[in-house]
């Protein structure tokens, strides 16, 4: 084992605040670099050391624990590598059985740390301890399967050596951003409707810059810059540091963002930080905060700009005694009468240790409720929600095992929605091994110690928590709107009130319009052609259509009326 010598004197009971903890290549090259990752948290159902200490850290060589089973190792049996593994970090992957028991296995090999790669596509989870976790002492670490497949290719080719734990103190010179310390758009997609001029829509720009190395640097600053469809709409610089100690950190602020009026599109935002030296770790000088501003979309999850969906990796899920758990994201907006909810888009996984293996037919449902709660902000937010009202849902059921897939669920009825009131909508499942997708790259901290309001609320068999598991757990799902108008619309065409008959027709349909004044008349075949065209007096209250000359089949009779609307009924005509 490698001892990590910290030079840099810091205040253990300030270690946390000050904290980054990172999972790092160190060596060969190829692999150098910071991976996602998520570790097990000291206390609670894991024994392990607390890696928010700088003393805990640990760097060394990873070598894959061999089990004894065919496939890539689980870790579910006892190493039978462990002059191998002893005092090197183990690494084998997620599967079949609890995290406890793998990182136990580990440390009965000698192992001085266990990392642990998803065996699924996507990043890191959160790990629950099980029945082992609270005999585990050595660190535990998890990252995502891309990041495991670069690692595990590297050793091939020699050794890997990597870093775990919080960073401070251990490079020179290391200027950096954490993610919880940043400010973000108040929302990663927001529908078009809601970011019309920044009247709607604007937020407050800055970060919090840390100096982790146990070098005092010169001259430091904090940027951000923002371009969308390749034009540059922000580009500020803030005030110079002349200089930032060893183990100090600086609050920065910059210009509000704030547009005369906003594109539909990804806008690409980026802070950047500088100083006078060449940074030994420059992994966390520059950190992303894009959002979306689109049609339909809103959420707190960062998106992919290929597939235009939340980014979901992995995911949480209550305590295995919990039969009802929800995942849910709160919505209040000054313009929110433009907008109507129409259902919601998530993702989910199954745990290794789960009864039934697979997603096919599994129960989801979507809910919209009005939060009637009375506070301002989270100094005064009833904790847990008393006072709710479910406003509208839908059903979902998996048609197969697409497991960390993005899947809609359209709600019963699209609802428009008042201005300035709280709404929260939730994704609930009623299975205890299933996880509902979060997004490790979203951290709202700085945003939710800004505004003081409530983001993500969870659910725990009929138990809201406006907090949920903290501002930098945010569920991976998103609320689909439409225009309010539209939707209102669609509301008076559907209750118009006319009839076909008879059904199925052999000759001739009688269309009923029920004092309706409609002015046109159009028949469209399966594949949505036109095939008969009537024009129609307003005053008739009803017409008679010939359809001798169609061919047997589904048909779709579409009633236009004088004030634009219209009404379409289904008739099957068999000869």
């Amino acid at each position: 084992m490698k001892k990590i010598l910290l030079t840099l004197a810091i205040a253990l009971g300030s270690a946390a605040s000050f904290s980054q903890v990172i999972f790092s290549g160190e060596s060969p090259v190829a692999i150098q670099g910071a991976y996602a990752m998520t570790f097990a948290p000291a206390g609670a159902d894991w024994g392990v050391p607390d890696l928010l200490d700088p003393l805990n850290a640990v760097l060394d060589t990873l070598v894959l624990l061999d089990d004894g089973t065919p496939a890539d190792s689980l870790g579910c049996n006892p190493a039978i590598n462990g002059v191998d593994i002893a005092g090197n970090i183990a690494i084998l992957y997620r599967g079949d059985c609890e995290f406890g028991m793998k990182a136990f296995n580990a440390q009965n090999a000698g192992a001085i740390a266990c990392v642990i790669i998803n065996n699924v596509p996507g990043g890191p989870v959160g790990m629950a301890g099980g029945t082992q976790g609270l005999n585990v002492t050595i660190p535990v670490v998890m990252i995502g399967d891309d990041s495991g497949a670069i690692l595990i290719a590297e050793m091939q080719n020699g050794p890997v050596e990597v870093f775990i734990g919080n960073k401070t103190g251990f490079y020179p010179n290391d200027i950096g951003l954490l993610n919880r310390s940043i400010l973000r758009s108040k929302a990663t997609a927001m529908p078009s409707l809601l970011a019309q001029t920044n009247a709607d829509y604007e937020f407050q720009v800055g970060a919090w810059v840390y100096n982790f190395g146990f070098e005092d640097q010169a001259n430091v600053s904090l940027s951000a810059t923002a371009e969308v469809g390749g034009t540059t709409v922000y580009d500020e610089t803030s005030v110079i540091i002349p200089l930032l100690l060893a183990g100090d950190s600086v609050e920065l602020t910059l210009p509000d963002f704030s547009l005369a009026t906003y594109d539909e599109g990804y806008y690409n935002m980026m802070y950047t930080i500088t100083s006078d030296s060449v940074d030994s770790y420059d992994f966390d000088n520059e950190f992303p905060v894009n959002f979306y501003i689109n049609p339909t979309d809103f959420s707190y999850a960062t998106y992919d700009q290929t597939l235009n969906v939340p980014n979901s990796s992995g995911g949480f899920r209550s305590t295995a005694a919990t039969s009802i758990y929800s995942a849910c994201i709160s919505f209040q907006d000054a313009n929110a009468s433009r907008v109507a909810a129409t259902g919601m888009t998530f993702s989910s996984i199954l745990g290794a240790d789960a009864v039934q293996p697979t997603l096919d037919g599994e129960p989801m449902l979507a809910t919209m409720y009005r939060w009637d709660d009375v506070f301002t902000d989270l100094n005064d937010v009833p904790n847990p929600m008393i006072s709710f009202t479910e406003v509208t849902s839908g059903e979902y059921f998996y048609p197969s095992d697409l497991q960390g897939d993005m899947v809609t669920v359209d709600f019963d009825d699209d609802i428009v929605l008042v201005d300035n009131e709280r709404y929260f909508f939730c994704v609930t499942t009623f299975n205890p091994d299933l996880f509902i997708g979060f997004d490790p790259a979203a951290d709202y901290t700085a945003n939710g110690n800004l505004y003081l309001q409530p983001y993500t609320p969870i659910e725990s068999d009929g138990t809201f928590n406006p907090v949920g598991f903290g501002f930098d757990a945010i569920p991976g799902l998103s609320v689909q709107f439409m225009d309010a108008a539209l939707a209102s619309l669609e509301t008076e065409q559907l209750a118009l009130n006319m009839s076909v008959f008879p059904v199925p027709a052999s000759n001739q349909v009688t269309v009923d319009f029920k004092d309706n004044k409609v002015n046109f008349l159009e028949v469209l075949n399966i594949a949505g052609q036109r095939v008969i065209a009537q024009d129609v007096n307003t005053l008739d209250k009803s017409v008679y259509v010939d359809v001798n000359g169609l061919d047997n089949g589904v048909y779709m009779f579409k009633m236009h009326l004088e004030n634009g609307m219209s009404k379409t009924l289904r008739v099957v005509v068999s000869h």
